[in-house]
């Protein structure tokens, strides 16, 4: 049971507000943000976990990345570039969010949010590694991804950039169409698509090896002899102050925040487990509306909400977000949705030949103690795709 007396949060104050500004940084996000932070002032220095393995991303000649991989080898290349530390820093968190088809995962605008930059320093620095080989690295889109292996190779004729402007109507083998879009001649079209058709969708899977192993949650699951604790994950990389050098008094503050985070993450995540006891030893999950948390929390539902999006924890069930710890009510003081779900597609299953109604479910749901309205079963009935 949720401990609902309100608990007196910390004081906000200009950390705590910048230690909330990182909460719904995940932690290979926060890392990041650290790193291109510890680039720009020499006051700030990454510290290496306190235990687990160390993989040092943000050093890319020291990078213990599979021999072959792709992250090896684009690494390598931008180790060669010999880039300034902060486009250094962006460069590399690019990398880490490479697929491995070759293409670029997070949009430009998400990797500025997580490096704290201007959207537009992304891009300077995006175009620069779109320039490394195999074309196509680094892509956002198909079209884009085809139009850069064609310029490396110094194909990129009109027609060719006008088949790849209509990608849509080359699938459907309509040169025809693309001629009268463009008003170039179809034999010309031709040509271009036959080359097209020659280029790689995927440049990344030309390469062997593994891509990076995920960030490790920020949290971990204890059991202890008065319940459930969360507790900071000790193989997180943290920051220090280097005294004599940069701004001691920013990189204090950034190291004040970071820690405020973990305590901030860890005071929720142990409510969070508390509540979700009955879960983790095997039960179903205990519904908890985000007002009710950010009460038993001391702190603003905004707040909290940032850490549910942000933080992940390791259970005994998984690793999985917050937010998987916090389910939705149907309604409140009600069963959890999943929970509700879940039997109904049991039950769904079981029907046999027949069909039974949404009054019938929710009956038979009530009589379980899952009471939901008829309108509720419907809607969940039609998300499972009617009978299963």
């Amino acid at each position: 049971m949720l401990t609902t007396t309100p608990r007196t949060g910390p004081r906000l104050t200009a950390g705590l507000a910048q230690a909330i500004s990182l909460l719904s940084l995940t932690a290979g996000e926060l890392a990041v943000r650290l790193a291109v932070e510890a680039a720009g002032n020499p006051a700030l220095r990454l510290v290496p976990p306190a235990e687990g393995p160390w993989r040092p991303l943000f050093d890319p000649e020291g990078v213990a990345a599979p021999s072959g991989s792709l992250i090896a080898h684009v690494l390598a290349q931008i180790a060669a570039m010999r880039l300034p530390p902060r486009p250094l820093a962006i460069a590399l968190a690019l990398a880490e969010g490479l697929e491995p088809t070759g293409w670029l995962g997070p949009a430009p605008a998400a990797v500025a949010r997580a490096c704290g930059v201007a959207e537009a320093e992304v891009l300077a620095v995006l175009a620069r590694l779109q320039r490394i080989e195999p074309g196509g690295l680094f892509a956002r889109t198909l079209a884009e991804c085809l139009r850069l292996q064609a310029a490396a190779a110094g194909d990129l004729t009109p027609a060719v950039g006008a088949v790849l402007d209509h990608l849509a109507l080359l699938a459907r083998g309509d040169l025809a169409a693309i001629a009268r879009a463009t008003g170039r001649p179809e034999a010309e079209l031709a040509q271009a698509a036959r080359l097209i058709r020659g280029l790689n969708p995927k440049p990344g899977l030309v390469f062997e090896g593994p891509m990076p192993p995920p960030p490790p949650p920020d949290l971990l699951a204890r059991r202890t002899p008065g319940g459930w604790d969360a507790v900071a994950n000790p193989a997180t990389v943290s920051v220090e102050t280097v005294p004599g050098r940069g701004d001691a008094a920013a990189a204090a503050g950034i190291g004040r925040a970071v820690e405020q985070r973990r305590r901030v993450a860890a005071m929720v995540g142990t409510i969070l487990l508390r509540h979700q006891a009955g879960w983790l030893d095997g039960g179903d999950p205990a519904p908890l509306a985000t007002q009710a948390l950010a009460a038993a929390a001391g702190l603003h539902v905004a707040t909290v909400n940032r850490l549910l999006r942000g933080i992940s924890i390791r259970t005994p069930r998984g690793t999985l977000p917050l937010r998987a710890l916090a389910p939705r009510p149907v309604r409140p003081d009600g069963p959890a949705a999943e929970t509700v779900k879940r039997r109904l597609a049991e039950l769904l299953r079981h029907a046999g030949g027949t069909r039974p109604s949404d009054a019938r479910l929710a009956a038979q749901l009530q009589a379980e103690g899952l009471a939901v309205a008829r309108r509720t079963v419907a809607k969940y009935r039609a998300a499972l795709g009617g009978r299963i």
